[in-house]
Order: C-alpha cells, then sequence, then structure tokens
C-alpha cells in the first residue's frame, strides 16, 4: 500500500442553508449560509430539520401577502431537506460532511 497519500478521517458535520436570491441586477444567484457546525451526524441533522422549519414558516409567511397555488412543503433528503413549492426548489438545508486529513 502506498503510504504517500494522506488519510481521511471523520471530523465534524456542517449544516448549510443554500437558496436562490435576486442580485442587484435582477439575477438569480445562489447564496450559503453556515448554519452551525456539529460533532455527530445526528446533531446535524435535528439542527438542519429546525433550520428548514424556520425557514418554511418564514416562506409561508410571505406567502401569504401573495397567495399560490401549490403548498410549501419540506422534503426529506438524503443530504438534508428542501422546502419545495410545487416542483420549484426554494431553499435546501444541507448536512455536509467536514473531513479532517492526516499527512502520511
Amino acid at each position: 500500500m502506498d503510504n504517500h497519500y494522506p488519510k481521511f478521517t471523520s471530523g465534524t458535520f456542517a449544516v448549510l442553508q443554500l437558496s436562490l436570491e435576486m442580485d442587484q441586477d435582477g439575477q438569480p444567484a445562489q447564496k450559503t449560509k453556515p448554519c452551525g457546525v456539529f460533532a455527530t451526524v445526528e446533531e446535524a441533522f435535528v439542527s438542519a430539520r429546525l433550520f428548514a422549519g424556520r425557514e418554511w414558516a418564514r416562506l409561508q409567511h410571505a406567502a401569504l401577502e401573495k397567495p399560490s397555488s401549490a403548498p410549501l412543503e419540506i422534503v426529506d433528503t438524503e443530504w438534508g431537506y428542501d422546502l419545495r413549492q410545487g416542483h420549484a426548489i426554494l431553499a435546501r438545508v444541507w448536512v455536509h460532511e467536514r473531513q479532517t486529513v492526516e499527512s502520511a
């Protein structure tokens, strides 16, 4: 076995919120908001669910001002949670493993 390659070890888990927002020119741009770093994947997913719930409530409140035909829903995914309205994904709250690297 070649020992010249770095070894990845389990690290921490980051929760990130990804969303599309309009920039100054009116063009959609992806925004990434860090929501915390956790020691276990279980803690990260619980936190991601709470962030998704808060974002759902915020979007639901905004939707009351402009009634829409499609309801807002939280969809459980392999990587976290999607906030969807019909086929549109309005935001994602994902869990991302932050591995550490050990030198060989």
